[in-house]
């Protein structure tokens, strides 16, 4: 049996919501709703270690805030991903559903950022991202709903591999570790060197091209 966790961040309670409406779908056995059900700052505050022992699946549901940042409740989360000792989610799996709105051109970052990180931590995705924009109602509602169904039938096995890479549907991004954890934080060395170049190419993006 596949223990889950749903982890939201939200700046505005709209992620919250539709994490909390998707979830009471799931299966008992998998979830529990009152004690498996917490905000991004909540779950760092337990700490990546303790989760990765207790659970099985992660499943995030976020946006992303001002310049592509996370929500307030769900700030120590990416924090806590950026410094993380590596492979500290070795054997874990998760998805991650981002909201958000294409008038903001960083509308997903904090979202993609979550979902790269995880796998440099060692999670396998068991799905690829599912990113809504709310200026798009009824394809945004078609991408969750069949979400909503594959994110279930994915709780009855244990994801071995990566069923994509996290630039699956997008790959831009802008590093936000400098501003979680300073230019000289630690954590995952490897992994984030990719990701700083990515990040300092999207902010070129973001600053001359746009």
């Amino acid at each position: 049996m596949v223990k889950v966790i749903c982890i939201h961040g939200t700046e505005s309670g709209g992620s919250e919501r539709h994490a909390k409406r998707l979830s009471k779908t799931w299966p008992k056995a998998n979830f529990d709703q009152s004690k498996d059900f917490m905000s991004g700052n909540d779950a760092a505050s337990v700490g990546l270690e303790a989760l990765a022992a207790k659970y099985d699946a992660f499943v995030i549901v976020s946006s992303s805030y001002g310049d592509g940042d996370p929500p307030s409740n769900f700030e120590n989360f990416l924090r806590a991903l950026y410094t993380a000792d590596e492979g500290v989610l070795a054997g874990k799996q998760h998805c991650v559903l981002g909201y958000g709105s294409t008038d903001y051109e960083t509308f997903q970052n904090c979202p993609r950022l979550t979902d790269k990180l995880m796998g440099a931590l060692g999670s396998k995705r068991m799905l690829a991202r599912v990113e809504v924009d709310e200026n798009e109602t009824l394809t945004g509602d078609e991408a969750v709903a069949k979400w909503a169904k594959d994110v279930v039938a994915a709780f009855s096995k244990t994801c071995k591999s990566d069923v994509c890479d996290w630039t699956v549907p997008e790959d831009q991004i802008l590093d936000k570790k400098s501003d979680l954890v300073g230019s000289s934080g630690g954590g995952v060395a490897g992994p984030l060197v990719a990701l700083g170049v990515a990040g300092a190419a999207a902010a070129y993006y973001y600053m001359y091209l746009m």
